[in-house]
């Protein structure tokens, strides 16, 4: 019995801190640590992701963490030695998606978008262009013409523009400040992606 109440709690507790995996978007000089991050528990009380990479023959573990003020992109278990930081924290688990600025990675950008069971080929047919805009864009689906849900972020992590579209429409960013945002999309099996583009 105490065997049955052991596994039940233990698989109980893995529903609870399973996570989706994260994907992190890298321009400029750390742009070789671009890919998909795993959970890797929590670490400060917050969700921890890591990806292996081998670069120039050495193989390199990069985390996203918490270090108790702010979210960093670290190397090899140090999370004081940040690439990246984000002093942006969000309620809940998960790091923010946008807002972080380059440290040690002497230029270049950060971004990161959830992957919430959203299969690989169905990503490959979405695009959002024109991409930079000054006054609309559209999010392109060679595959699907369904409705979505969106929300417009900018780098502060504010939510400047709410709506819902279709795929193939226009969406109207005329109004919106000069800068860089990040459009998130619900579709209407509840699939959730997100992408980058610049308003002029």
């Amino acid at each position: 019995m105490k065997k049955i109440t052991l596994l039940l709690l233990l698989a109980f507790t893995s529903i609870i801190y399973a996570q989706d995996p994260i994907y992190v978007t890298i321009t400029g000089e750390c742009s070789d640590v671009t890919g998909t991050y795993t959970f890797n528990g929590l670490v400060n009380g917050k969700n921890n992701y890591v990806q292996s990479f081998t670069i120039a023959g050495t193989t390199i573990v990069i985390g996203v963490g918490f270090d108790g003020i702010k979210w960093v992109l670290y190397a090899n278990g140090d999370i004081t030695d940040d690439g990246f930081d984000n002093i942006a924290v969000p309620d809940g688990l998960l790091p923010p998606f946008i807002g972080w600025v380059n440290s040690q990675c002497a230029d270049g950008t950060m971004t990161i978008s959830q992957v919430l069971n959203v299969d690989e080929n169905y990503l490959k047919n979405i695009i959002i262009y024109p991409n930079p805009s000054s006054d609309f864009v559209i999010v392109e689906n060679s595959k699907d013409n369904s409705s979505f849900d969106y929300k417009i972020v900018d780098l502060t992590g504010r939510v400047v523009a709410i709506g819902k579209s279709k795929f193939n429409d226009k969406i109207s960013v005329e109004t919106l400040s000069i800068g860089n945002y990040l459009i998130q999309i619900k579709n209407e099996i509840g699939q959730t992606f997100n992408k980058k583009f610049v308003k002029i």
